[in-house]
């Protein structure tokens, strides 16, 4: 196969796995419609300095990654597939870079598409580039600039100058993205790698071209940001940034120090289990020891760093998977040539366990999951999504026997590479439809209701579905009830204070609006709506619907009454 095909037929797989399932599955909270919320407001008020959630003030992020979410809102409207759609895109861009950067690096042009492939089918990139967070596009950036890096380390002249001008350039996007981080990955890689080259005067000079840039493509955005929000970069670095680094508060994530070092192999599955074999390949081949340690640079310090953070999620190391995939590539590539690899046991077995698996879901698809005493899955297709199951790990069988019959190492990569796609385009479809009604993630609930709660003058709902309800009704004037987690941005403003309640202020408000024949909706967790019923005194609402982990409580106007109609 030509290496134009080769490279068309990552992008049309890559359309399949990382674009075409967007729109399969709900939103998963708390991240998704949080982020959805924040892009949707900003392309309804056009204020794109501005960073509002539910029109509380949020500044926990700077502003591009909702700047990117916003204009897909605008063209293909509020949607999941809207707001995922930018992440997919630059996970498909990181792959990209991967797989062109790997070319230049071992100066073996075959090995740009399967580098690709290696980067897009690994589990953590796979999954995070299908969700709408910022991660993906972070990871887009700092991949961006590090492959600039090594560009303008290994060029002269313009083409130097040119390389390290947007290695800053897209350090600046990532810190626009994500903040000080964009800035600290690079610079940690960057220094650990010529330190260990010892080359000390690079490490002098080199830094300040792609300095300047960064200045420059950061500081005009910064300005605007300060003007519309005068209070986001003070907290931005002292909340986001060092408390976040020091001593993490109850909203943010405090980790074991080895938390990201265990979730490294975890996102690499399922080349984890050939990265030995890979390394044996890639120290084995000739004049690779300056690009090895650029790459190993490029995954080991960032990662020491991130880890003595107090604070950290496993999404952090989500652009330390290109140069893992490079290795992958370039070393699993080496070695099958030079037959360190073969054909055996160990791959025998592997078929094997694909085809136990295979039968074990059409197993399912005739008897269901209810006699393992496990609640049903999915509210209808519950057989065919078994029955797709076991197509997809059949087939990932086939393929991967047949890899060994590939005339030559780059077809054995490639088909084992691409083994595993029928699974990932059958993963979205097994999302638990049967058990969204909940707390977490109450769609169904919502959807029964969402015209009344739309509707009603006054929305009430508690922080840990605050962004389903804003997201599915389109109301961004909510008032929070209970705790208000990331709703207290800490700022001490009046005007959003006085939309934290405790339930029984809450359930005052109800009185006073019922009083004035107003509608209200409460959404919230069954114990606070009970409290705000009681609480609202005798006022009785007129619909009620209450489950173990979510109420919709709402009392009506009378021309609602006369319009809306009861599910």
């Amino acid at each position: 196969m030509s290496l134009a095909r080769q490279w068309a037929l990552a992008a049309l797989l890559f359309a399949i796995v990382g674009i075409a399932v967007l729109g399969l599955r709900p939103l998963v909270p708390p991240d998704e419609p949080r982020y959805g919320i924040i892009a949707a407001q900003m392309a309804e008020s056009g204020e794109w300095f501005s960073l509002r959630m539910a029109d509380f003030r949020y500044y926990e992020k700077p502003p591009l990654s909702y700047w990117l979410m916003a204009v897909s809102i605008k063209v293909f409207g509020e949607s999941a597939f809207a707001i995922r759609l930018p992440a997919a895109l630059a996970t498909g861009v990181t792959a990209l870079v991967a797989g062109l950067l790997c070319a230049r690096m071992t100066n073996r042009r075959e090995l740009g598409p399967l580098a690709f492939a290696v980067q897009a089918t690994m589990l953590g990139p796979a999954i995070i580039g299908t969700v709408a967070i910022i991660d993906p596009l972070f990871a887009m950036w700092i991949t961006l600039s590090l492959a600039s890096v090594w560009v303008g380390l290994t060029s002269t002249g313009r083409a130097r100058a040119l390389s390290l001008t947007t290695a800053g350039a897209t350090a600046g996007l990532a810190f626009l993205t994500k903040g000080l981080l964009g800035l600290a990955i690079p610079a940690i890689a960057v220094a650990s790698f010529l330190v260990w080259e010892r080359r000390w005067r690079e490490l002098i000079v080199l830094p300040w071209l792609p300095l300047i840039a960064c200045l420059l493509v950061v500081a005009p955005f910064a300005v605007a940001i300060h003007r519309a929000e005068p209070e986001f970069w003070r907290y931005f670095i002292e909340v986001e940034h060092w408390r976040r680094f020091a001593s993490p508060d109850s909203n943010q994530h405090r980790e074991a120090w080895w938390h990201l070092i265990a979730a490294l192999p975890i996102g690499g599955f399922m080349w984890t289990l050939v990265w030995w074999q890979a390394w044996r390949g890639a120290r084995d081949i000739p004049n690779s020891r300056a690009w090895v340690r650029f790459a190993l640079a490029w995954v080991l310090a960032p990662l020491v760093v991130l880890s003595l953070s107090s604070g950290k999620i496993a999404t952090y190391i989500l652009p330390l998977y290109a140069p893992v995939a490079i290795l992958v590539a370039a070393g699993l590539l080496h070695a099958r040539e030079r037959g360190l690899i073969q054909a055996g046991l160990g791959s025998r077995i592997g078929r094997w366990i694909l085809r136990v698996l295979a039968l074990c879901a059409l197993v399912l698809a005739c008897v269901g999951t209810e006699w393992m005493g496990l609640s049903t899955l999915w509210a209808s297709g519950a057989q065919l999504r078994w029955v797709a199951v076991a197509a997809a790990l059949i087939a990932w069988a086939m393929v991967d026997r047949a890899s060994w019959r590939a005339p030559d190492a780059s077809g054995w990569l490639r088909r084992s590479a691409w083994a595993p796609i029928g699974i990932m385009v059958v993963v979205p479809l097994l999302f638990p439809t049967a058990g969204i009604r909940t707390s977490a993630a109450p769609w169904q609930v919502l959807g029964e209701h969402r015209e009344a709660i739309a509707q009603s003058q006054c929305v009430m709902t508690g922080s840990q579905m605050a962004h389903c309800v804003s997201w599915i009704t389109r109301r961004r004037d909510l008032t929070i009830v209970g705790y208000p987690s990331e709703f207290d941005n800490e700022l001490g403003r009046a005007d959003e204070a006085s939309r934290r309640l405790d339930a029984a202020a809450a359930g005052s408000i109800v009185a006073e609006r019922r009083a004035r024949g107003e509608s209200v909706a409460v959404v919230a967790q069954p114990g606070d709506a009970r409290a705000i019923i009681k609480a609202a005194g005798s006022f009785p609402p007129t619909l009620e619907a209450v489950s173990d982990d979510v109420a919709v409580v709402i009392w009506e106007s009378k021309s609602m009454s006369k319009s809306s109609e009861q599910p």
